[in-house]
């Protein structure tokens, strides 16, 4: 199920206007939401600036059941009308990338350090560090002080720089901030908006870069830092430190489960795309999203996208421009609970709150709305039902649902598709 917030465009880029300076406001009050309190979670998606009641919303998705207010007469008298506002925020929606791209991608490893590495204080490895730590403007194209603003790592001497994929998004041009205040236009090398994970690249020379450590080797109450750029260039290259507070949580993230890094650093709109080092210096992770509630105070919730994966993304751009071998189905689903079910006397089973373009769900009928109640012949509960018949397949294969739409019951055979089809497709 989704844990959501009903803000639109939660994915797309908050463009704002720099032209004069302004003090962040505070987050604005969220919609009331039917369903237990309990269940009223949202991400943010940082990166992208928040002024004056601005911000960019992300959505994760659990597989915690929607369970009924204890008072029914609030509930709005179309079940339809429920989902979509539990569910209207869970948009999968491809990115948008729309930067120049390179005419050769060239080549890039990440700097791998020494397993053996002294242990620094926070003092050096801010000192050895931020010069390593870009500060990205993102521009829509409306002017010069219309933009959006994230964090980088430089990974290469000759200019590449890691990021998130969302602080380009919509972006029509890009410029690349370095820790000594020079400005560099940017290109794209590749983007993969499942991973969240671009590469950009800048005619630079004689430039830092970071160094990787395998996450693999992380453990739960390691201590960490983040360098970053949060809220605004005003704010550019904060430390902040903490711990590992988890190695493994699994995350659903633009339609696909991320398996995150948990930490208790401090991290705010503008740090995405930026570093989470060990207490080496060694850039573990990229740090992402964080979680905050609407009805009460949560802290030091973060995630990082891991070092490993980041090495396996990026060689797969690198080498292709995309990431190939990802299966999907192109639908996003939460779970009906019973009481839910019974208040609005329909089936107990997944609702469908996305449906992609090109994917072939979409071709084969399956629409936005429709329960879906069995996949392969086995009852449907739990988003887990499905994705347990998915990792027997592999693409191209076919999967079957019934799916039940307006008190009739029907049965479709969906293909299973590499994502990269559905994604990048134009």
């Amino acid at each position: 199920m989704s844990w959501y917030d009903n803000n639109e465009n939660w994915y797309k880029p908050n463009y704002t206007t720099h032209a004069d300076p302004v003090q962040p406001d505070v987050q604005r009050q969220q919609a009331k939401l039917p369903g237990s309190r309990a269940a009223r979670i949202v991400a943010i998606v940082m990166c992208m600036l928040l002024l004056l009641g601005g911000g960019t919303y992300a959505v994760l998705n659990s597989d915690r059941s929607i369970s009924g207010s204890d008072d029914d007469e609030s509930l709005p008298k179309s079940y339809m009308t429920y989902f979509e506002d539990y569910y209207s925020a869970a948009s999968n929606t491809p990115s948008s990338i729309k930067l120049e791209k390179v005419s050769d991608r060239g080549s890039l490893t990440l700097q791998a350090g020494s397993v053996s590495a002294q242990k620094l204080s926070f003092n050096e490895i801010f000192d050895k560090c931020s010069p390593s730590v870009v500060g990205i403007k993102s521009f829509d194209g409306k002017s010069s002080d219309s933009y959006s603003w994230g964090s980088g790592i430089v990974v290469s001497s000759d200019g590449y720089i890691l990021t998130n994929t969302h602080v380009i998004d919509e972006g029509k041009s890009a410029t690349v901030q370095l820790s000594d205040g020079s400005t560099f236009d940017a290109k794209l090398v590749g983007a993969d908006s499942q991973s969240d994970v671009a590469i950009l690249k800048i005619e630079a020379a004689g430039l830092t870069p970071a160094v990787f450590a395998s996450s693999k080797n992380i453990r739960t109450g390691d201590a960490v830092c983040a360098i970053g750029n949060p809220l605004s260039p005003d704010y550019s290259l904060t430390m902040t430190s903490g711990i590992i507070s988890a190695t493994s949580r699994e995350v659903s993230y633009n339609g696909a489960v991320m398996n995150l890094l948990q930490t208790d650093t401090s991290i705010n709109e503008g740090n995405s795309g930026g570093p989470l080092f060990n207490d080496r210096g060694q850039v573990i992770g990229i740090t992402n999203m964080k979680i905050v509630s609407s009805f009460s105070n949560i802290e030091g919730i973060g995630f990082a996208i891991p070092s490993d994966t980041l090495q396996s993304i990026v060689a797969a751009l690198m080498a292709d421009g995309a990431v190939y071998g990802r299966s999907t189905i192109g639908v996003t689903v939460g779970p009906i609970s019973e009481d839910i079910a019974k208040h609005y006397d329909i089936p107990v089973g997944l609702y469908v709150s996305e449906v992609l373009d090109n994917s072939d769900a979409q071709k084969q009928g399956i629409k936005k709305g429709d329960i879906i109640t069995k996949v392969n012949g086995k009852d449907a509960h739990s988003t887990s039902d499905i994705a347990e018949e998915k990792s027997k397949l592999d693409i191209g294969d076919t999967i079957d649902f019934t799916v039940w739409r307006s008190g009739s019951t029907f049965d479709v055979t969906v293909r299973i598709m590499d994502s990269v089809d559905i994604y990048n497709a134009k």
